[in-house]
C-alpha cells in the first residue's frame, strides 16, 4: 500500500513540480514539504493546501485513487463551499 509520503513525491514529480513549487502554493517552508516527503508526520491541517498545490482531490490525495464519481465529488466540495460561504453571512447578518 503506498504511503502518504510515497504519493506526495509521486503526484509532484507527475506534475513535473519541485518541492519548492509545492511548498509556496501551500504556504509551508520547503523543509516541512520535504519532510513530510520523507515519511515524516503531518501535524496541523494542510491537506487542503496540499490538494490545491498538487491539483488533485483530497480523495486522491489520500487515497492515490481518483474518485469514480469525480464530478459528484467535486460538485459536493463546491455545496460545501457555498454552505460555509452562506453559514458566514447568515452570522454576520444576526449579529
Amino acid at each position: 500500500m503506498e504511503t502518504l509520503a510515497t504519493r506526495l513525491k509521486r503526484m509532484r514529480t507527475q506534475k513535473e513540480m519541485s518541492a519548492q513549487q509545492i511548498a509556496d502554493q501551500a504556504g509551508i517552508p520547503v523543509t516541512t514539504y520535504r519532510e513530510w516527503e520523507n515519511g515524516r508526520q503531518i501535524l496541523g491541517e494542510p491537506y487542503e493546501k496540499l490538494s490545491k498545490a498538487l491539483d488533485v482531490s483530497l480523495f486522491e490525495l489520500m487515497t492515490g485513487r481518483k474518485p469514480k464519481n469525480a464530478d459528484l465529488f467535486l460538485k459536493l466540495e463546491e455545496v460545501e463551499k457555498t454552505l460555509s460561504e452562506l453559514r458566514s453571512q447568515l452570522g454576520n447578518l444576526l449579529t
